[in-house]
Parts: C-alpha cells; sequence; structure tokens
C-alpha cells in the first residue's frame, strides 16, 4: 500500500484496512495511478469505491477536479456524506450537485469533487458549467445500466459527450459483473479489471414449500402462515437481519405491515428505546406528518420498516443508520436500494421477479438487477456467508429460477 496517496493511506488506518482486496490491487496494475482509463468489473461488496477515491485524490493533489456520476439522488447523497466526512479534514472539497435542472451551479467552480446524477450531468453540460474546464477525472458509478432500456441509452449519449469534452480526462468506469464487459471497454478505451472476488461467500438458493433449496444442499425452515413470514421468522431466530426487494412501493409497505409481527417478538428493551427515537425522528421529519410517515415510525418501533423513493431524505437516512446499526431487523424495498446504497444483510429475499410497466407490461426483471439485489446479501466482517432467495410458487418455478 505504499504506492498510494498519504491521503488514502491515513483513511484506510482509520478504517481499520491493512491490506487492498484482488479488484483494488489489479486496478492499480493496470495503471488506476498512471492515469488509465478503466473498466472495474466486480461483485457488490468488493472494493469498488475505493478504487474511485484513490484516482479522485491522485488528482486532487495534482488541482484537478473528479466528477462523480451515480443513477440515482439518493446514492449520491450517501457518497456526499461518506466522502465529505472521510477526506474533509484533508482539505478535499466536496460538493453535491443534484436539484434544479435549470441551474449551472456556478458553485461548483470552488470544489474538488462534484456528486451528480447522470440527469443533473446532462443539465450542467446544457448550460455550459464553467468548472468543467478543470474536471480531469470523471468517475461513472453503476455504468453497466448502460444494458437498461430506459437509462441506456441517454447514459450513453452522456458519456460520448463527456468524453468528446473531456479528452485527456481519466474515466473511472465501476459495473457490477456483465457479459458485454470486454466490449464496453473498448468503447471507453479503458483497461479491463475483472474479478469475481468477494469479501463475503454469496449462497444463493430458492424458497419453496418451507425448503431453502441451494445448489449443494438443503434444509427445511419452520412453517409459518406464507413464505415471507417463515423466512423473516428463521431469520429472526438466528438473530440475523434480513432484507426483501418488492416490485412497488405499495408491495414495499403492505409486506413491512405483515413482517411487523414478526420482527416485534426479537426485541431486547435496550434496542426498543433507540428504536423509539429513531421512530420519533421519522415520524417528525415532515411539519405535518403524513399517514405515511405514521405508518413508517410504528414499524421502525417494532424493528421493521420500507425502504423506497417516496420518502424525504431525512427518513431515508433514519431507516439506513437503524439497519446498519442493526436496531432494524426486516427492512422491505423496491429495487432502488439494490442500486448502490450500501445496506448488506445476511438474507435477502427477491419477492417479485416481474414488474409491470404501462409500455411493455409484465416482464420479468434483467438478470443483472436480480443479482444486483441477490449481491447484498452477507455483511463484510461479520459473516462467513451470506443467503440470497427467490420465492417459488411451484415446482415448475423452482426449476426455472435455478
Amino acid at each position: 500500500m505504499d504506492e498510494l496517496p498519504e491521503i488514502i493511506i491515513e483513511t484506510l488506518k482509520k478504517r481499520g484496512v491493512t491490506e487492498l482486496r484482488p479488484p483494488q490491487k489489479l486496478s492499480i496494475e493496470k495503471g488506476l495511478m498512471r492515469g488509465k482509463n478503466l473498466v472495474v468489473s466486480s461483485p457488490t461488496s468488493s472494493g469498488k469505491t475505493l478504487i474511485a477515491e484513490i484516482a479522485m485524490v491522485k488528482h486532487f493533489e495534482n488541482r484537478g477536479k473528479t466528477l462523480y456520476i451515480v443513477p440515482l439522488k439518493s446514492l449520491a447523497s450517501e457518497k456526499f456524506n461518506s466522502f465529505k466526512e472521510r477526506y474533509g479534514e484533508h482539505g478535499l472539497k466536496t460538493a453535491l450537485s443534484i436539484g434544479d435542472f435549470d441551474k449551472q451551479d456556478k458553485f461548483l467552480d470552488s470544489y474538488d469533487l462534484i456528486i451528480t446524477t447522470s440527469e443533473k450531468t446532462d443539465s450542467l453540460i446544457r448550460h455550459n458549467a464553467s468548472f468543467f474546464r478543470n474536471v480531469s477525472c470523471v468517475v461513472i458509478d453503476e455504468v453497466h445500466l448502460l444494458n437498461d432500456n430506459s437509462r441506456g441509452p441517454t447514459l450513453e449519449i452522456l458519456i460520448t459527450i463527456l468524453r468528446q469534452m473531456l479528452p485527456s480526462a481519466q474515466f473511472i468506469a465501476l459495473s457490477a459483473t456483465i457479459k458485454n464487459d470486454e466490449l464496453l471497454s473498448k468503447w471507453l478505451s479503458a483497461e479491463l479489471v475483472k474479478s469475481d472476488y468477494r469479501p463475503v461467500e454469496l449462497r444463493e438458493g430458492v424458497f419453496f414449500n418451507n425448503e431453502l433449496f441451494f445448489t449443494n444442499n438443503s434444509y427445511k425452515i419452520r412453517d409459518e402462515c406464507n413464505a415471507e413470514e417463515s423466512i423473516a421468522s428463521d431469520t429472526m431466530v438466528r438473530d440475523k437481519q434480513i432484507i426483501f426487494f418488492l416490485n412497488s412501493r405499495r408491495n414495499a409497505q403492505g409486506l413491512s405491515k405483515r413482517l411487523e409481527k414478526i420482527s416485534r417478538k426479537k426485541l431486547s428493551s435496550e434496542n426498543k428505546g433507540l428504536l423509539d427515537i429513531i421512530a420519533d425522528k421519522i415520524l417528525y421529519a415532515l411539519e405535518y406528518p403524513t399517514e405515511q410517515c405514521r405508518l413508517l415510525s410504528s414499524l421502525v418501533r417494532h424493528g421493521c420498516a420500507f425502504h423506497h423513493a417516496g420518502l424525504v431524505e431525512k427518513q431515508r437516512n433514519l431507516v439506513e443508520e437503524g439497519f446498519r446499526n442493526k436496531l432494524i431487523k426486516v427492512l422491505c424495498a423496491t429495487p432502488t436500494l439494490a442500486a448502490g446504497v450500501n445496506l448488506p444483510a445476511f438474507r435477502v429475499v427477491v419477492r417479485d421477479l416481474t414488474r409491470f410497466s404501462p409500455a411493455e407490461g409484465c416482464q420479468f426483471m434483467p438478470v443483472l438487477e436480480v443479482k444486483q439485489m441477490f449481491g447484498r446479501a452477507g455483511r463484510p466482517g461479520f459473516e462467513e456467508f451470506g443467503e440470497a432467495l427467490a420465492i417459488a410458487k411451484s415446482e415448475g418455478d423452482k426449476d426455472s429460477i435455478f
């Protein structure tokens, strides 16, 4: 690690990191610190973000700016808070730009790291934002969304424009494991950093008829009223946490109401007190609490919550903090949670493998998106493995999912 920027070495020591992970080592070998364009293709939680951090600190030391592009406002806010806390004391000034699309945000000229979304980046380009002339590094997080039918074409055009605008900038593209990573690397004139490393073993399986089926084994669990309650109850017995992914906000809220009776059985008196504090903050996140505020607050008091884009930022942050601190045991979320927000759990269940869109009707979710959700299973540093499950309604379903 001696070749790393001193700022990175100091922050890693504070985090208790003494050795780089395989994708990080490979990135350095492929030219990360020499300004090479990179496409980093590796599983969730493998350490891709640190690769981007090394690049942005290196450019900061050379008085260059980094543009960090993410797909979601919630992910942008998380990155902003994390990087500001981590590097602010070293003089690296971080800005968050996700607001009004009709502004060029002149204040960005005085910042070293600008975190934004694809849509806002497009707006800043159209308004000829002046900070671009000093951008020497561009990070594109979740670049595998190029394969997404709705977001892909827009992202492709954006990257093309940025490469024309910033021909000498270093481009770092962070991706989940995808099949066309070599093609993507050629398109970006980049070195491919490919790794299947995961810090925690991932066991993928299917739940059917009160039994968990994995590649090499299976085991029965206690029968409750339905599949979701059986899986949640088994997770609580193990004193673990679980995330259910559902295809709509309505379904996420509905399931969380049903599972609250499971989570409330396993709360210590100390945790109840801490959850009450979080629940009160959630209730009064708005001046006038809505029905959704009251519902979420009541669920959190009993160790259960829902998470979707309809929450205000303060509520979303409180739910995420409560889950990270192992106070909230059961979380029911829409797939946006899988797109980068760092909330691992012992067990992840993708309940809905289909979703409805007005244009295409009911469609199966792309395998890559399901894999992203599965990738949230397993807490690094806490567990040896994580379990990721899909729910089958029939023997035929079980076989087709496998």
